[in-house]
């Protein structure tokens, strides 16, 4: 995960937080910028985030291995 530069980033307590989430969680996803939460123990960070395609799993029989690759990967690395 890359991580944008903090000092771009917007620090909120965490009572600003808590009062706001819904105005910031939009703000967030709407700007693209992250905002950092602190709290008494820490900071918490809040980015935008892409949920991935879902990639079906392949096929049986799509992938096909030739002896010497399987005779390989059945030795643990030991030929080597």
């Amino acid at each position: 995960m890359v991580m944008m530069p903090t000092i771009f980033m917007t620090t909120l307590t965490v009572s600003e937080a808590k009062a706001q989430f819904s105005s910031i969680a939009r703000r967030v996803i709407k700007t693209k910028k992250g905002v950092i939460v602190s709290t008494p123990t820490g900071s918490v960070q809040i980015i935008p985030y892409d949920v991935p395609e879902y990639v079906p799993p392949a096929e049986k029989g799509a992938f096909t291995y030739s002896a010497d690759a399987i005779r390989l990967a059945n030795t643990f690395g030991e030929s080597l």
